[in-house]
């Protein structure tokens, strides 16, 4: 096996910020990650006290589009459930994120994504009227921790009801700091934000930028695997 060297890893386009920022840099599932910022026990205080932010652009990321009732068969036969508009289904090791009926997310932890990537091909094969298209590369993902993210999220959104109004688990494409993203709510405390790699650092900044009051700081791998595994 050739060894494992920084050419040979994958890199999120938050690599430079989270640097910037102190992060001990770690190689990890194909990644180079920011494991932590120099005091993981401090991290893990910051996610039950204030708000976190992690860089989770290692998160695999697969699309599923096609005929409304075709994607329902497909991640019915990957879950063994449904999901609808606006909401997001955590099973089979992924969360399936629902933009419509014709259009699915599937986001899974790194460690994971080769196993739902061969699943969800497999499965399309059976499957007429259903594209996949792995967008790993081509979204940034960006995680917020703790009790503040609710809060967060409404200043960044700019108070829309349309985030008011809705309960987690919930999927949605909206508005943060002006730019388009795609958010996942997992719960009160945990969410994923997607976006364009190059909307990607200007995000970070918005959101560091509009955590100062909310006690945002910045956490690694290690305490988002504590805290926030995204699959169980």
């Amino acid at each position: 096996m050739p060894p494992v060297t920084p050419a040979t890893l994958a890199h999120s386009p938050l690599e430079p910020l989270v640097q910037k920022a102190g992060a001990t840099m770690v190689a990890r599932n194909g990644w180079l990650v920011a494991a932590h910022y120099g005091s993981p026990g401090g991290e893990m205080a910051l996610c039950d006290q204030g708000v976190g932010l992690a860089d989770r652009s290692d998160l695999g990321k697969l699309e599923l589009r096609g005929d409304a009732e075709a994607v329902e068969q497909l991640v019915g036969q990957l879950t063994g459930g449904q999901v609808l508009s606006g909401e997001a289904l955590l099973a089979a090791g992924a969360w399936w994120c629902a933009v419509s009926g014709e259009h699915v997310i599937a986001l899974s932890d790194a460690g994971q994504t080769e196993r739902v990537r061969s699943a969800v091909g497999e499965a399309a094969r059976w499957t007429p009227g259903v594209t996949v298209t792995d967008l790993t590369a081509r979204l940034a993902a960006l995680g917020l921790l703790g009790p503040g993210t609710e809060d967060l999220l409404e200043e960044l959104s700019g108070a829309r009801p349309a985030l008011r109004n809705v309960e987690p688990p919930a999927f949605q494409s909206t508005l943060l700091a002006a730019i388009p993203v795609m958010l996942l709510r997992a719960s009160a405390t945990r969410a994923v934000v997607l976006t364009d790699t190059g909307r990607a650092a200007g995000l970070w900044t918005e959101i560091e930028r509009a955590g100062r009051d909310a006690g945002l700081g910045h956490v690694g791998a290690d305490v988002v695997a504590h805290f926030s595994p995204l699959v169980s």
